[in-house]
């Protein structure tokens, strides 16, 4: 594996990387009619870009791919780099890096504002734990419930959010096929449709887009690399007021049961990061009925938000029902 510390070492394809190419000769893609590449993309630039190609009909059948490789070594999000250029000089000597630092920041001041505590940050880690116990891909499974004492006296990662408020990272992949509407009909009964996506300029256009009400959401599977996303995302999407979503999910309307579930497999907090895959494999299964015993009773309009709040894409699925 090629040493971190330095640029310009060579990066190998199926050992750091997963390439296009090298999953197209692997699974003895012979008919291959188109491929690419989205490096440091979410999941959701996938699906986004495999659903043009449909629509163009450069393709028949599309299959998206994320695979993430986390070697078992080293510490969460720690950089073994001995310089840094360009913005990251100026934030990683103060640790304002990938350990979640700056939502950290965002947190103090909410908390300030809002009167938020961390006993009801808690009720997001605590909802990703329970609803990673039904979902066996989830790397929390048979793990058990998260107490309060547990996440009140974990360790810090970045003040005030403790270890427990981290996405988990995980050795594993994802992969969902897309077809067009009537062949997809034809395939199974109840398939899943893509029924709009919006990027990140404007968080209500995806409502426009499928041409879904927001109140008419089932169910939303909003991306959790840090706990306190999960309120960045219930505000910026109009589930609740600015100031408002620590009310929201303390009062129990995200979870299985509540006004608007989300994160119903465990999300990156639960089940394990994905970088977003999971989140859409979510969103299309609750679509289609097959979430077992997770699965929310008559699931229609079934929301996945995928990124950070400076770069994200939003898609609805919408069942055949």
């Amino acid at each position: 594996i090629p040493d971190p510390r330095h640029g310009a070492a060579r990066h190998a394809d199926g050992v750091d990387e997963v390439s296009a190419t090298l999953m197209a000769d692997v699974l003895g893609l012979d008919n291959l009619r188109w491929a690419i590449d989205l490096h440091h993309n979410m999941a959701t630039a996938l699906l986004v870009t495999a659903a043009q190609a449909l629509l163009a009909g450069t393709c028949e059948y599309a299959l998206i791919l994320r695979a993430v490789y986390n070697p078992p070594r080293g510490r969460y999000a720690a950089s073994p780099a001995l310089a840094a250029a360009g913005p990251e000089q100026f934030l990683l000597p103060y640790g304002f890096g990938p350990g979640g630092g700056r939502f950290a920041q965002w947190l103090q001041r909410y908390m300030w504002e809002t009167g938020a505590n961390r006993e009801a940050l808690f009720e997001i880690a605590r909802a990703a734990r329970s609803n990673a116990q039904r979902n066996p891909l989830a790397i929390w499974a048979g793990a058990g419930e998260l107490t309060l004492d547990d996440y009140l006296s974990s360790r810090w990662v970045s003040e005030p959010m403790c270890v427990y408020d981290c996405d988990m990272p995980v050795t594993s992949a994802v992969a969902m096929v897309l077809t067009n509407g009537d062949r997809a009909r034809e395939l199974r009964p109840n398939p899943a449709y893509l029924a709009g996506y919006a990027n990140g300029s404007d968080p209500g256009r995806i409502f426009a887009s499928a041409g879904i009400a927001r109140e008419a959401v089932d169910v939303a599977q909003l991306y959790d690399g840090f706990s306190p996303m999960v309120w960045i995302w219930l505000e910026r999407m109009g589930f609740c007021g600015v100031g408002e979503a620590h009310r929201f999910t303390s009062e129990g309307h995200a979870r299985l049961g509540g006004r608007l579930p989300v994160n119903t497999f465990g999300g990156a907090l639960g089940e394990g990061r994905l970088h977003g895959m999971g989140h859409l494999r979510e969103a299309a299964l609750q679509a289609m009925g097959r979430c077992g015993e997770r699965q929310v009773a008559g699931a229609h309009h079934s929301l996945a938000v995928v990124g950070i709040p400076e770069n994200f894409w939003s898609v609805m699925f919408r069942s055949a029902g």
